[in-house]
């Protein structure tokens, strides 16, 4: 996949970019080691172009859901089998957002908000284990008709931050562990409820400079048919609200949703993202103004 894309006006500067995304996929096929259902999946990534939101645009959300620093590196390696009576586990390297907030009616939008919002995935010293950066994990599903329930740990530190564009990951365990769990239900005909929390172990620096604390969030997401059926075109809502830490987490809230007609192949929509930085977070922005402030007078 590939965007080009750039600044009209406004932002950091005038300009555009093109980022693209390769994946090179590989599956086992159901049957691995004689297990039925059991197989393994790979995926090797190359990413180009990043860069665009950080230094061009100067947003918190990120603009564009493939924007990530130069890299060819694992992007998931993983085996799953099932345990019987609807249990599944799932370990190596996973993409923790293909199991947790998923936000299916997002998947149009090319914001990174509407994949996994900024209140978790903005969590953590080098983000959870998600796009571009994951880490290992094991997730345990109960899956039945009508609700499903998943549970996780995941290394808390994905990646190396020292060495972006490492092909393997980091040392394990360095950074604690985030733990991950959420519950789906079906709701009449065509809706969906999701509710999750997750919360790391290892405390991390507060924002205020006042010592360290944990970082935790919860969120709630409800999406609907409204109106037609996924073969003929279908009008689908949703909306979904969270809440981190604040004492750690830059992005301490955040609110969105939106609505999408179509079929999987061709869709169009209107969405709408909102996220706030906590009490903690517009504190440390507004010393960093001052800051730059002062060094500019001073140089002046």
């Amino acid at each position: 996949m590939t965007d080009i894309i750039g600044v009209a006006s406004g932002g950091e500067r005038q300009r555009a970019r093109w980022m693209g995304r390769l994946d090179l996929d590989l599956d086992s096929g159901t049957g691995l080691f004689g297990i039925s259902g059991a197989h393994a999946q790979a995926d090797i990534m190359l990413l180009h172009g990043g860069g665009f939101s950080a230094h061009d645009v100067g947003d918190a959300q990120v603009v564009s859901n493939i924007d990530a620093p130069h890299a060819v590196r694992p992007f998931e390696a993983w085996i799953e089998a099932p345990l019987g009576g609807g249990v599944c586990a799932k370990a190596g390297l996973i993409d923790l957002n293909s199991e947790f907030d998923v936000q299916d009616a997002g998947a149009t939008f090319l914001s990174s908000s509407f994949g996994i919002a900024p209140d978790y995935s903005q969590s953590g010293l080098n983000g959870p284990s998600i796009f571009p950066i994951t880490s290992p994990g094991l997730v345990v599903a109960i899956e039945k008709p009508r609700w499903a329930l998943r549970t996780a740990v995941f290394d808390g530190e994905p990646g190396d931050p020292d060495r972006p564009h490492a092909f393997l990951p980091g040392p394990f365990a360095r950074g604690g562990a985030l733990l991950a769990t959420e519950g789906e239900m079906k709701i009449g005909m065509g809706g969906e409820l999701q509710a999750g929390m997750w919360f790391y172990t290892d405390r991390f620096a507060r924002l205020d400079g006042t010592g360290k604390a944990h970082s935790a969030g919860a969120y709630v997401q409800y999406e609907q048919t409204l109106a037609g059926n996924d073969k003929t075109g279908a009008l689908r809502g949703w909306i979904r609200a969270g809440h981190a830490a604040g004492r750690v987490n830059p992005i301490g809230a955040y609110a969105g949703g939106g609505l999408t007609w179509g079929t999987d192949a061709h869709a169009w929509g209107i969405a709408i993202a909102h996220a706030r930085l906590g009490d903690p977070g517009l504190a440390a922005r507004k010393r960093r103004s001052n800051l730059l402030s002062a060094a500019a007078s001073a140089i002046g």
